[in-house]
């Protein structure tokens, strides 16, 4: 910067197109985000999948035991599964390293079976408290990498974020599996 400086640009580029307009800043935030996704070690989430070889897309959903509209979208997993969606979750909680909800999924993480304990916890059940070697801490990082600012944070596999909840038709719907 130099002391010529006149004008300041903050916030996102969109480009117009005949009667729309494209947002450049976020396609190139999908990206970004679509070769993150590439590179996740699937061994490191929870995730539930449909049957094999029925897995018609995937998101990857960084949740908090806590929140409310991820216990919303956790009871709905069987039909997003059956509509052909596999589920990966990714740990954030919210609150912060050593807040309950981060010792909740940590136990969650580290339980025998990941993907009840979740469940259980997403229920408002007590799990037994567990610690290990878990990714949790990590997660938390890689979501603010991903520009994660509240949960359920929804990616899509071309990067795309759905911010929010979804009912499981309406998800189906958006990713064209229906």
């Amino acid at each position: 910067m130099n002391n010529q400086a006149e004008h300041l640009f903050a916030g996102d580029l969109f480009f117009i197109t005949g009667n729309s307009l494209v947002n450049a800043t976020e396609a190139a935030r999908n990206e970004v985000r679509k070769e993150l996704l590439a590179q996740l070690d699937e061994s490191k989430m929870v995730v539930f999948a449909p049957e094999a070889d029925k897995t018609k897309a995937t998101i990857t959903v960084f949740t908090d035991i806590d929140c409310g509209y991820c216990r919303k979208l956790h009871q709905e997993v069987p039909q997003l599964n059956e509509f052909g969606i596999a589920v990966r979750y990714l740990a954030y909680p919210r609150a912060g390293l050593g807040s309950p909800s981060y010792d909740k999924i940590v136990s969650a993480w580290c339980a025998d079976d990941p993907r009840e304990a979740l469940t259980l916890a997403k229920q408002g059940r007590e799990i037994e408290a567990r610690t290990c070697d878990n990714p949790v801490a990590d997660q938390l990082l890689l979501g603010n990498q991903f520009g994660v600012s509240g949960t359920p944070a929804i990616f899509f596999e071309s990067g795309e974020l759905q911010a929010g909840y979804r009912p499981a038709a309406e998800m189906a719907a958006i990713l064209g599996v229906n």
